[in-house]
């Protein structure tokens, strides 16, 4: 940040007491005589006179501007940067003239504007969607007010030390300043990009690109890391693999257009909720229409959403933005709010007939017996049964600052501003229940509905995912090439993500019917290839997360990838992995570890390795019969394997390790 510098001039007397030179006017510090009335420094007067009369003038309640129009606060950042553009110079050149002693005009007059800046931003409208960047404008303008009091506070001083301690708080505050400029254009930009983006690839994109920013992560695996680490703080569980990746580009959804305190609020109470009743859970993973039931929810929520935006970017009338507004509100109480609400009911007892016989009824009376049930109240907040009768039964009427809704006991009048909050707050509600619901199934083993089965509900393409998440990673001129159960995708330039790392990234996204991918790379000047099986990562998925059984399933899956014509992982390296885990191993009781060398076992023949196959042998043989099972020579090869070997993969050691 650019430091701003202006010099203040202190009048210097000897003291009458003591004979040391002092500033004038103010007491001797070394031997406390006061001075005299006579000791007038009046250009120090003239600047603190300023100072003071500015501050006062901070300090002003200013009456509020009135009120804007709903689509006003989109712009609000906008104006604020406009104004601030110049504002900063202004306002040093204005300190500068009132440490010369100019008198306070300067400083009034700067100070005016940004008072009036200030009280803008405090009055603007905080309801979703654009809730997270007025609060963040708020943030940025008392941090600026926090500044202004600071260099105020340097002109006010008597001494040059205290001068310099109030400049060196200054300049802290406008290095924070310069900071929250920065965050918050970032926020504006991407507020701006997902709330106006109508394509459901592009807007995945900038979730994953977005994501990739705030959570600071090289690649979509350390996201995932990171995901599952923020999901451990929220809920107290890291989630199933794949769950990280899903929380990532969701809880950024919420940082920019929701709520993220409410989000994260409803997101943990649900997740309790669902997990305190597993048994619910895993009948509702085993009823095949429940499945079928959430996907056709978050496609008739997304359908009706994708309406309504064209309505509204079209709408030539208030009502017809309106009406479009009030069919969002009513599928997200028939759509994912009615499942959501009959699986809520079921878990906490409210409810006890069969998933099969609670989908059929009516989505508001669902909604409404979770918003009044105690142990429940706060989980489906937005979701507004008025609006979605008031739109099914035309007993909606819709003025220009709002909607009236006709009911028997009364008519309710809910202006367009919480219409709009009230909507995405029910986005907010069902993408965070939505999200644990998803996360308790994970842990409990059933991974059939995952983040790219959500993508390819909304219509997103295998390739649109793939290219996607390559673009993540800086790669351009993306070709995919599909050819029954073998893929060859083609890219240029990437990231310095290995291109192991970005293959394993890519695993989870293909098609069921691919068998064999093929990545050619062109990094500079020089091509590499990538291929083998994907069947094993599937298996990977299914297995157990975080055991030892998912640790030898993910070294399996990397058996049989080629590099540039060499496999990835060499025979050296998954000798020494085999041979640690085996070491480890023998300390365990001897059912436990038998069972577990087997495991290994069968992974070195997965390998063709003959050899590591021998000495895991004869390890079973001695712990199964103790001195009896001669085994000598296994053991000592073992034990020699457990030295790591020369040429350990890099990309191994610092991604995959770490992973797991």
């Amino acid at each position: 940040m650019t430091e701003y510098a202006f010099q203040l001039a202190f009048a210097q007397i000897t003291c009458s007491g003591c004979g040391v030179t002092r500033i004038r006017g103010v007491e001797c510090a070394d031997c406390g005589r006061r001075p005299k009335p006579w000791e007038i420094d009046t250009s120090s007067v003239a600047r603190r006179q300023a100072a003071a009369q500015a501050q006062t003038l901070l300090l002003q309640t200013v009456t509020p501007p009135p009120v804007r129009p709903v689509g006003a606060t989109e712009f609000l950042h906008a104006e604020v940067f406009a104004r601030l553009d110049g504002w900063t110079d202004a306002f040093f050149r204005a300190v500068a003239a009132a440490a010369k002693g100019e008198g306070p005009q300067g400083l009034e007059a700067v100070l005016a504007e940004f008072i009036e800046l200030r009280d803008l931003v405090h009055a603007a409208d905080v309801r979703r969607p654009f809730g997270v960047l007025v609060n963040a404008l708020r943030e940025l303008v008392d941090e600026l007010q926090s500044m202004v009091s600071a260099y105020l506070a340097a002109l006010l001083a008597s001494t040059p030390l205290q001068a310099e301690r109030q400049a060196t708080l200054a300049q802290q505050h406008l290095d924070r300043a310069a900071e929250l400029i920065g965050q918050t254009g970032a926020i504006a930009f991407s507020v701006g990009q997902l709330s106006k983006e109508r394509d459901p690839a592009q807007m995945q994109s900038l979730l994953l690109a977005r994501a990739l920013q705030v959570y600071q992560a090289s690649d979509l695996l350390a996201l995932e890391a990171a995901g599952r680490d923020k999901l451990q703080v929220v809920t107290s569980s890291r989630g199933a693999l794949g769950s990280g990746l899903l929380f990532a580009t969701t809880h950024v959804l919420a940082q920019h257009l929701f709520d993220p305190v409410c989000f994260c609020e409803v997101l943990n109470r649900c997740y309790t909720v669902l997990r305190s009743n597993p048994a619910v859970l895993e009948r509702l993973a085993a009823t095949p229409v429940f499945k079928e039931d959430l996907e056709r929810a978050v496609l008739e929520l997304f359908d009706g959403s994708m309406e309504a935006a064209h309505t509204v970017d079209n709408a030539v009338h208030t009502r017809q933005a309106g009406r479009a507004l009030l069919g969002v509100a009513a599928s997200l109480v028939e759509g994912p709010g009615r499942i959501i609400a009959a699986v809520l009911l079921l878990a906490c007892g409210r409810k006890s007939a069969s998933y099969a016989n609670l989908r059929h009824e009516m989505g508001t009376k669902l909604v409404n017996t979770v918003q009044e049930e105690s142990a429940l109240q706060g989980l489906l907040d937005g979701l507004d049964s008025d609006l979605r009768t008031g739109r099914a039964h035309a007993l909606a009427h819709y003025e220009q600052d709002a909607v009236v809704i006709e009911r028997k006991s009364k008519t309710r009048r809910v202006a367009w501003g919480d219409v709009i909050d009230g909507v995405f707050q029910g986005f907010e509600s069902v993408l965070a229940c939505q999200l644990a619901l998803l996360q308790v199934l994970g842990e409990l083993g059933d991974n059939s509905f995952r983040l790219k089965d959500l993508w390819r509900t909304l219509g997103i393409t295998d390739e649109q995912m793939t290219a996607a998440i390559l673009l993540t990673m800086q790669y351009q001129d993306i070709v995919i090439t599909a050819n029954g159960i073998r893929w060859h995708i083609e890219a240029r330039g990437g990231s310095d993500t290995p291109l192991p790392i970005v293959v394993i990234m890519l695993q989870p996204y293909l098609p069921e019917s691919v068998n064999e991918l093929v990545f050619t790379a062109h990094r500079g000047n020089a091509t590499h290839v990538l291929s083998g099986p994907v069947a094993p990562w599937r298996e990977l998925s299914k297995s157990p997360a975080d055991s030892d059984v998912q640790q030898i399933t993910f070294l399996r899956a990397h058996l049989n990838w080629i590099y540039d014509g060499v496999p990835w992982l060499s025979t050296a390296y998954v000798r020494w992995w085999t041979a640690v885990q085996a070491s480890h191993t023998l300390n365990a009781v001897p059912s436990v570890a038998v069972a577990r060398l087997r495991s290994l076992r069968e992974l070195a023949r997965a390998a063709e390795d003959d050899t590591l196959v021998w000495a895991l042998t004869g390890v079973i043989r001695r712990v199964r019969l103790g001195a009896d099972g001669d085994a000598g020579a296994e053991l000592s090869q073992l034990g020699a394997w457990c030295n790591p070997p020369a040429a350990a993969p890099e990309w191994w050691q610092n991604h995959i390790s770490r992973f797991l």
